[in-house]
């Protein structure tokens, strides 16, 4: 109201002088300037006192919670190593004065013999595996006692290697007067002291049946070996030479109402047993009568001889080597398939089984 009075003072005024004119606006300027200020402040007390104030909100987040039993271990482990104590350093004693108290002397032990303790099949069988180590240049040795089981021997001159080695001897007659059982021992001697103990062998002793060392092979362990050699030396005092007949029946080899003279039992119990190297010492080729005299000869018997060592692979999945030993082969016509010698006979059994025939001439 105060401006509009002044504007119309101011109109009104126009005729007056230039000083009461700038007066005017001077005072009309400084009023708008009041009012602007008033008005500003009006605003703001009304912002700042009328208006409602927003309330300030805080919102926190939730804490991580374990399970009840997580969370109860927690608290007894926590427990649990407050309780207990920590471990104690004890100090470490040390005496520099010497000892007042003697300790008795050891007494002397003798040292244990090597061979001795390797004879045995579990320490063969370590052996054999600490052989394989040493190959660093792409070999694998045989180790400290040739293998696992193998062993390389020596029979009648006949170099084998072999894992299951049996020995069959013809004992008729012929062959005992020949010394075939002396010579047996001689050479079976000499070819287990090179076998070591996870080897295994046997002997067979044959006319028309068979009997054996043992009903199995078995481990060539010092016992073994000598119990063996025993068990020839047996078969050796059990003949009669006045009578040319055993004594003991528990080694003549023979089967009660038949004669002959065949391998052919033995063979089968050598392969039965797992030999995988077969030596048969006899001095002619097989034969066999199914009565107690000769009458009832069997004239296919060869055959079935032969027919049974060519297909022990194909049977049992196995490679059986097969060495015979001829004592002074001889014909015997009539017996055999048309005359046939045993070195005729010997040599097809060898070369189907991959072994050799060796012939000891000059024996009575």
């Amino acid at each position: 109201m105060k401006i509009f009075a002044l504007w119309t003072s101011f109109s009104k005024a126009k005729s007056g002088d230039a000083v009461q004119r700038k007066r005017a606006i001077n005072a009309i300027l400084l009023s708008l300037a009041i009012h602007v200020l008033l008005l500003i402040g009006a605003v703001f007390l009304t912002i700042m006192i009328i208006a409602p104030k927003s309330k300030m909100m805080f919102e926190g987040k939730k804490s991580p919670s374990l399970p009840a039993r997580k969370l109860e271990h927690a608290i007894r482990v926590k427990q649990m190593q407050k309780q207990s104590r920590k471990p104690e350093i004890l100090q470490r004693l040390v005496t520099e004065a010497p000892s007042k108290v003697a300790l008795p002397e050891m007494p002397d032990m003798a040292t244990p013999d090597i061979k001795n303790f390797r004879d045995t099949p579990l320490m063969n069988t370590r052996a054999g595996s600490i052989g394989g180590i040493g190959g660093g240049g792409g070999g694998a040795g045989r180790g400290l006692t040739g293998g696992t089981g193998w062993s390389d021997t020596k029979f009648f001159g006949e170099n084998v290697r072999t894992r299951a080695i049996t020995i069959c001897v013809d004992i008729s007659a012929s062959m005992v007067l020949k010394g075939v059982v002396q010579d047996v021992i001689a050479e079976s001697a000499a070819m287990l002291e090179k076998m070591n103990a996870g080897t295994k062998f046997n002997f067979i002793v044959f006319v028309d049946g068979e009997d054996s060392f043992s009903p199995q092979m078995i481990y060539a362990t010092q016992e073994n070996k000598a119990q063996g050699l025993a068990w020839l030396e047996k078969v050796k005092s059990a003949f009669n030479p006045q009578t040319q007949r055993f004594t003991d029946k528990s080694v003549d080899g023979q089967l009660s109402g038949r004669t002959g003279s065949t391998p052919s039992l033995a063979l089968q119990k050598a392969v039965e047993m797992g030999a995988d190297t077969i030596f048969v010492l006899t001095d002619e080729a097989p034969w066999l009568s199914a009565t107690a005299m000769e009458t009832g000869i069997i004239s296919n018997h060869m055959d079935e001889v032969e027919t049974f060592v060519r297909g022990i692979e194909s049977t049992t999945g196995r490679s059986v080597k097969i060495y015979p030993i001829l004592y002074s082969p001889k014909a015997r016509p009539g017996r055999n398939q048309f005359g046939v010698t045993g070195g005729d006979y010997y040599k097809k059994i060898a070369r189907a089984t991959g072994g050799r025939v060796r012939i000891i001439q000059g024996k009575p």
